[in-house]
């Protein structure tokens, strides 16, 4: 969760600064614009589209794919057809290679497409790296989903400790919901369509306020039995701001507002995590000199949501030195993915143990 949460933040701190347009300068080269035309027109029977196209023109055009045979002809493969792919996008794909491959070739730099680099489809995966990083990034947060369910389920069942529960369930909800992101990153990077691009910026918003429902459970001690009026305001107020976030959007979509939006709420529930980890962490000090508390795994381990925060800014970095791909398939954003992963194996077990000693152990509540 915190992880997806601050490449949100950090990628609305870039957006402000840049247009909010997909357009890139592979879009506008002309050469790029005629082979897309070419390849729809003999592959995919789209001449119809194109009113300066003469007969003779037609002609010399499908005469010169059954010589070069330069574009794929229908039907395609049976594993592009599964993962999506349609005749035009194909010509999109295979003509940012074609264009990408003459540019280097002349000594010319590498241009992005439509926001992306021309990465190099691997068994028709658009992005294969970024594809399985969103996986591996999805394992953690469904363990630590189902961790947060069994120790949910205990408390109710076993424990008989309502209290403990309801701030589990605050966690669970934020588990599923940043599983579900992952889900949707992974099939976005998998093939770059718009419903799937919606898809994945609604769930990253929604792994946000989620989040924001988790830490103000927590941080406003919300779970108590005697708040649990407030904590079911609080929770249709979240589902209330995500429902006219999402409406807003589909009325009239915009990056900035998005982004805006997301860097908000994030930030706010990045201050309340801080503020409860040194909150926790001076009400656990045995000794008067810092430095041993900071040693001493039985209190430094409150420390952790600020160590996350940390060590994820640092991955961050990656996103602001972007380079085209290495080996055509490796860029920056797969990069920054890969670092995400392991935080969230420390995050789930930091709440577990938040929870069993920071709210069930009434002396430090």
């Amino acid at each position: 969760m915190q992880q997806r949460l601050l490449y949100v933040v950090f990628s609305a701190l870039l957006c402000l600064q840049l247009p909010t347009v997909r357009a890139s300068t592979g879009d506008e080269l002309e050469e790029f614009e005629d082979c897309v035309k070419l390849c729809d027109i003999v592959t995919c029977n789209g001449r119809d589209k194109y009113d300066d196209v003469s007969d003779a023109s037609y002609t010399l055009m499908v005469n010169d794919q059954a010589e070069t045979n330069r574009f794929v002809t229908m039907p395609l493969a049976w594993n592009l057809r599964l993962l999506g792919w349609e005749c035009y996008p194909n010509c999109d794909y295979q003509c940012q290679r074609l264009v990408t491959a003459e540019r280097s070739a002349s000594g010319k730099e590498v241009v992005q497409f439509h926001g992306k680099w021309p990465f190099l489809r691997a068994l028709g995966v658009q992005e294969l790296f970024s594809t399985l990083f969103s996986i591996a990034n999805f394992f953690p947060h469904y363990w630590g989903f189902l961790s947060m369910w069994n120790h949910y389920e205990n408390e109710l069942q076993i424990h008989g400790n309502p209290e403990a529960a309801n701030l589990y369930w605050a966690y669970m909800v934020v588990g599923i919901v940043a599983s579900m992101a992952w889900v949707f990153s992974t099939l976005f990077h998998l093939r770059d369509t718009w419903t799937r691009e919606q898809l994945d910026y609604f769930f990253a918003g929604m792994t946000v306020i989620s989040g924001l429902y988790g830490v103000g459970v927590r941080y406003f001690r919300l779970y108590l039995t005697k708040n649990n009026r407030k904590r079911l305001i609080f929770a249709a107020l979240i589902i209330f701001m995500y429902l006219g976030h999402v409406t807003r959007l589909l009325i009239d979509w915009s990056y900035t507002y998005n982004m805006q939006a997301d860097v908000a709420i994030g930030l706010i529930q990045d201050v309340l995590w801080i503020s409860h980890s040194i909150s926790t962490f001076n009400k656990r000090r045995v000794s008067k000199d810092i430095l041993e508390d900071l040693t001493n795994p039985d209190v430094n381990w409150t420390l952790t949501p600020i160590a996350l925060v940390i060590s994820v800014s640092l991955g961050m970095t990656f996103e602001l030195f972007d380079f085209p791909p290495m080996l055509e398939l490796l860029d920056a954003h797969a990069l920054w993915h890969f670092c995400t992963i392991w935080p969230a194996l420390y995050w789930y077990p930091y709440m577990v143990r938040d929870v069993e000693e920071g709210v069930k152990d009434k002396k430090y509540e």
